[in-house]
């Protein structure tokens, strides 16, 4: 690990789902040294959608390349173990709702008591003060309150829904990261760490590129943009730009004349120019002939694929490693995704050996490595029912 940017960084990571654990995948992947403490239930994600043994591949998405301690941090002795690991940590991560790190006696005063240069990143829906801090909040919970799910269903005429994507998660674990990254750059300046408040509120506003519209009350939608057409061999296309700009583009390349008759009005010669557009789009022979079309009119252009092997079988999927084949403990082999971070003498990511922890199974090395307990203290920890582990570890 001596070329990774985060190599000897040390996390210790509460966090459970998706937001704070997409967060601490990324730290592993640029080298920091990532402890999962999980309960003796486990992360939730070991069980959403397919399952492979005590494994789902949600959790094997965004925990492969970690350690893992299980920890019942309700049982006696729990808290003076956590408070030795967040001695020695450099970073804490934990997405609970607000308020139970406090009631366990791992908050932040307490953690950054024993360690005053610790960055601890809490993420929560709503904050870690405020009327509504006490809320649960999963990424469907955002997107409604920050008004995405209306906009998208208006944008296109059509029942309001949820994403199928945990957009509020994952954008929030990216921000968490970049302030983590800036915390711990001040932490070494100052020696004084910082605990980061991150809501998924605030993280979906921010990161809207049109929210600057939406504070207008007149604003009624953004334009009609990126239009989807029928395509040749049965495929649909997504063309960059919206409808005057596609004619606009078709009609002074000399490749569309105006059907519109003389004297119709706006509703006729809009229907008319679409309809020719949609058929030339439609006309050429094969979908590489209507692509070689639109690069030689300088239109981006995006194959409508469907979810699977259609979406993967796309060029730069190999070409940038952006999957990569990992086994599980039986040897059963499992496809995850790659790190997405290139340096240009520096390494990132996930080799094909790594492997998502199963519960406790690093209770042994890795709380030799970070705290220095021999095996007898483990075992009489394990005896005591502050650490448990999978059967078989």
């Amino acid at each position: 690990m001596a070329n990774f940017p985060l190599t000897g960084l040390k996390v210790l990571d509460f966090s459970r789902v998706v937001a704070g654990p997409f967060a601490t995948r990324m730290l592993s992947d640029l080298g920091a040294d990532v402890l999962k403490i999980e309960p003796p239930e486990g992360d939730v994600t070991r069980h959403m959608g397919k399952t492979f043994g005590e494994m789902s591949g949600s959790y094997l998405q965004q925990n492969i390349g970690k350690r893992n301690v299980c920890i019942d941090m309700k049982a006696d002795g729990a808290r003076e173990l956590i408070l030795q690991l967040a001695a020695k940590a450099d970073v804490v991560v934990e997405n609970f709702r607000p308020g139970v790190m406090d009631r366990f006696g791992v908050a932040w005063r307490d953690l950054s008591a024993v360690n005053p240069k610790l960055v601890m990143l809490s993420i929560s829906g709503f904050g870690q003060a405020g009327p509504e801090r006490s809320r649960a909040a999963y990424a469907p919970v955002v997107h409604a309150e920050t008004g995405l799910l209306a906009r998208q269903a208006r944008a296109v005429k059509g029942p309001t829904g949820d994403i199928q994507y945990s957009m509020a998660d994952t954008y929030s674990g990216l921000h968490g990261l970049v302030a983590v990254l800036a915390a711990l750059r001040l932490a070494d300046q100052t020696g004084t760490g910082q605990h980061i408040d991150i809501a998924m509120l605030n993280v979906m506003h921010a990161t809207d590129d049109y929210a600057h519209l939406a504070l207008d009350d007149a604003w009624a939608g953004r334009p009609d943009e990126n239009l989807i057409w029928d395509g040749p061999e049965g495929n649909k296309v997504l063309i960059t730009g919206n409808m005057k700009w596609l004619w606009h583009v078709y009609s002074t390349s000399g490749l569309l004349t105006d059907p519109t008759p003389p004297g119709a009005d706006l509703e006729t010669k809009l229907k008319l120019r679409r309809k020719a557009l949609a058929d030339v789009v439609l006309a050429h022979p094969t979908f590489a002939a209507l692509t070689a079309q639109l690069d030689a009119l300088n239109l981006a252009w995006g194959k409508v694929r469907t979810v699977g092997a259609d979406a993967f079988s796309q060029p730069s999927i190999a070409a940038r490693g952006v999957f990569i084949e990992v086994e599980d403990e039986t040897g059963e082999r499992h496809t995850t995704v790659q790190s997405p971070y290139k340096f240009s003498d520096a390494d990132a990511g996930i080799t094909s050996a790594s492997r998502a922890p199963r519960r406790g199974e690093h209770n042994l090395t890795a709380l030799r490595d970070w705290i220095d307990l021999a095996s007898g203290q483990v075992a009489a920890l394990r005896d005591a029912g502050v650490l448990l582990a999978e059967d078989g570890l």
